[in-house]
């Protein structure tokens, strides 16, 4: 079973171009779409049987590569090409940037037509398999990528970037990841009343009492009452004790009404029963919890790792967010042997389409993207966590110590992660979603809900 994608709308937007914050948590079913079959013929295995001949052209003469994409903006892909031609003479690249759902519309039929594009992007969950077979395997090219290059980047989205193809062969090099839920927060009203950054569930209601005592002008916390969003905050909660409990019922056969999701519900529900969070947030909407957090009108604001952006100092300048010091963590342990963890998902992959003549050229330029020097011009956009080992934005990005130790909390648990971030879009949006809110509003017990869910999810309705 595979979605037509795994990224919300607000996602794809911030995937478009980087303004997430009026745009963050709207939508309820991936939006980018992608459909997963392909419409091309071409073999995997011809591929690799042609792909020697086809990367043979000279690095010796001046070589101009294709390059279509829909992510990062052509701001930054701009910037990043200019410093590769720069260090590459000879070497150009023309950009074609593309509007994200529109390009999984234009890549297939441009790249079924014959049209030679040397580098392309791909959407890892809702494109792969729509031009997998127009594409060269990473094995075809590989050679021409740095000596070790697996080793200098995270295994998990390489992993996922193979596993979703259904030949499960690897043919993109992903940039990044995404994942959810995280915590932000806003460090300066903390710090101003003296408050630490919860790791557990009593330490946030804690939080949440003392904030609303000097400050109740103020929303504790703030998320999207959504449907969509519910599965998030769930499988965040569900993955403190059990990080793969996701992965087993979206792929594995474990029922929804199984005694680790039922005790996920319950500890979902804690939430709300302990005073961490009030009900009446259910009643909030995207782009509403965003808009609050913003605009300093809330402490704590649960979300995905696309609103690292907020992190930003530069960022929020930029978009007048009157925030002065933004921190991010996982979402506070509810049991007491839980540790933070949430789902995530390899994202925005560099390609070599069968097309190509200039295969070397290309892999070198998606190395610079992947595991080089591009990834620290591209990356302090901090949609994605990048997949190079190790990156960390400098402090002309990342200004104070909570927001350097955000990043590095969120990108820890983006590449700690044991579960996809995934969902049956039809399930969710007519059933699962609002089965959860059920139990959060007390309409119905945690048993009840997940027995529905199992009894929907086996009527044949939802093909999984």
């Amino acid at each position: 079973m595979r979605p037509s994608t795994i990224v919300p709308r607000a996602a794809a937007a911030a995937l478009a171009a980087v303004t997430l914050v009026a745009l963050a948590g709207c939508g309820d079913s991936g939006g980018v779409g992608g459909a997963t079959t392909s419409p091309a013929t071409t073999s995997a295995t011809s591929v690799t049987q042609t792909s020697a001949a086809a990367a043979t052209t000279s690095a010796a003469g001046p070589v101009s590569l294709t390059y279509w994409t829909w992510f990062p903006s052509d701001t930054t892909l701009n910037k990043v090409i200019a410093a590769y031609e720069s260090s590459h003479p000879g070497v150009t690249i023309t950009l074609r940037e593309f509007e994200a759902a529109d390009y999984q519309k234009q890549l297939p039929l441009a790249l079924s037509g014959g049209e030679q594009i040397d580098i392309v992007g791909v959407q890892v969950s809702a494109m792969t398999n729509t031009v997998n077979t127009l594409l060269r395997p990473v094995s075809a090219w590989e050679s021409y990528l740095p000596a070790g290059w697996r080793d200098q980047l995270e295994a998990k989205p390489l992993e996922q970037a193979k596993n979703v193809s259904q030949d499960k062969v690897l043919y993109d090099i992903p940039m990044g990841s995404m994942g959810s839920a995280v915590m932000y927060y806003n460090a300066a009203l903390l710090s101003e009343l003296n408050i630490a950054v919860p790791k557990t569930l009593p330490d946030l209601a804690a939080a949440a009492k003392a904030i609303a005592k000097a400050k109740p002008d103020i929303t504790p916390v703030v998320n999207a009452g959504d449907p969509y969003w519910q599965e998030e905050m769930l499988f965040s909660i569900a993955c403190q004790t059990n990080p793969t409990l996701s992965d087993d019922i979206f792929y594995n056969g474990t029922p929804w009404n199984d005694p680790r999701l039922v005790q996920a519900l319950e500890d979902y529900k804690a939430m709300f029963t302990s005073g961490a969070v009030d009900v009446s947030t259910l009643s909030l909407k995207s782009p509403r919890p965003t808009e609050l957090f913003t605009s300093g009108q809330a402490a704590f604001y649960f979300d995905g790792s696309w609103q690292n952006s907020l992190l930003s100092a530069a960022y929020r300048t930029a978009n007048k967010i009157a925030l002065t010091d933004v921190g991010a963590a996982g979402v506070p342990a509810v049991q007491a042997q839980g540790t933070p963890c949430l789902r995530a998902f390899a994202e925005g992959g560099l390609a070599i389409p069968t097309t190509s003549q200039h295969v070397e050229q290309a892999a070198d330029f998606i190395a610079y993207m992947t595991m080089g020097d591009g990834v620290s011009l591209w990356a302090p956009d901090l949609v994605l966590s990048p997949s190079k080992k190790g990156f960390a934005p400098g402090s002309d990005v990342l200004a104070s110590p909570a927001a350097q130790n955000g990043y590095q909390a969120v990108a820890q648990l983006i590449n700690a992660a044991q579960s996809n971030r995934d969902s049956n879009q039809d399930f969710l949006n007519s059933v699962e979603g609002n089965a959860i809110l059920d139990v959060l509003h007390g309409t119905k017990t945690a048993q009840q809900a997940a027995d529905d869910m199992q009894q929907q999810w086996t009527s044949g309705r939802y093909p999984h």
